[in-house]
């Protein structure tokens, strides 16, 4: 039997993976996948616990909720069909989904990110600017756009050019001038709880012309990729 206690990044970054996807699929080893269901936003995590076996979570809201009943719980793996969690003379076992019904929340692949055409460094405050502007203005689009070497983000409606808009100018890099979009909605990105860590956290970002972002945590070994729209 082997005996797993979460760390509270592991758990931090778990509670983020369920709004990409609510079930999960652990794979053996110390890499956390998910994968939106619309299979346009995958995340990769590398924690630093080692996980002994595969196994899949329904309801991953719900397993977090069943950890959070314990002081400082241990995960104790052994049966195919549960984990035991056990802390402070408490024990619950819980039993894992059929593999099959989650298999859509796994990412079978590695993603092979294809040329950069911009690159850019977003701060933990420009990123909240951002979400906060989508929901002050209930814009749901970002524009990636840059023009003479300038990059900026703009928060707007996209299907109306006469719509309030939000920009940004970020200090990046581009190989020409683009015009892209994302929706807000994807951009579900981990983001710390505490001051001093949102004070040094950042992402950096490469853009492809491909129709996909790359979004890189500084300070953990922790990646988005988000796809663009067409």
């Amino acid at each position: 039997m082997t005996q797993i206690k979460l760390s509270p990044q592991t758990l931090s970054v778990l509670k983020n993976y369920s709004t990409i996807n609510s079930s999960i699929v652990i794979r053996k080893g110390n890499q956390l996948k998910t994968i939106s269901v619309g299979e346009n936003s995958v995340a990769t995590y590398v924690c630093e616990e080692q996980f002994p076996q595969d196994f899949a979570i329904y309801d991953l809201s719900k397993f977090l909720s069943a950890i959070s009943l314990f002081e400082s719980p241990t995960l104790q793996f052994g049966d195919p069909n549960y984990v035991l969690i056990t802390g402070g003379g408490k024990n619950m076992k819980y039993y894992f989904s059929d593999p099959e019904i989650t298999l859509k929340s796994a990412p079978d692949r590695d993603i092979k990110f294809p040329e950069t055409d911009m690159e850019f460094t977003l701060s933990h405050a420009d990123i909240i600017s951002i979400l906060d502007a989508s929901s002050i203005f209930n814009m749901n689009d970002v524009k990636i756009s840059s023009e003479n070497g300038q990059i900026i983000l703009t928060v707007c409606d996209k299907e109306d050019d006469t719509s309030n808009t939000y920009f940004q100018t970020i200090s990046g890099e581009t190989t020409g001038d683009y015009e892209m979009f994302m929706k807000i909605e994807n951009l579900r990105l981990w983001k710390p709880d505490s001051i001093p860590e949102r004070a040094s956290g950042s992402y950096n970002v490469k853009i492809s012309s491909k129709l996909i972002t790359e979004w890189k945590h500084s300070k953990l070994n922790l990646t988005y990729y988000i796809a663009l729209e067409p």
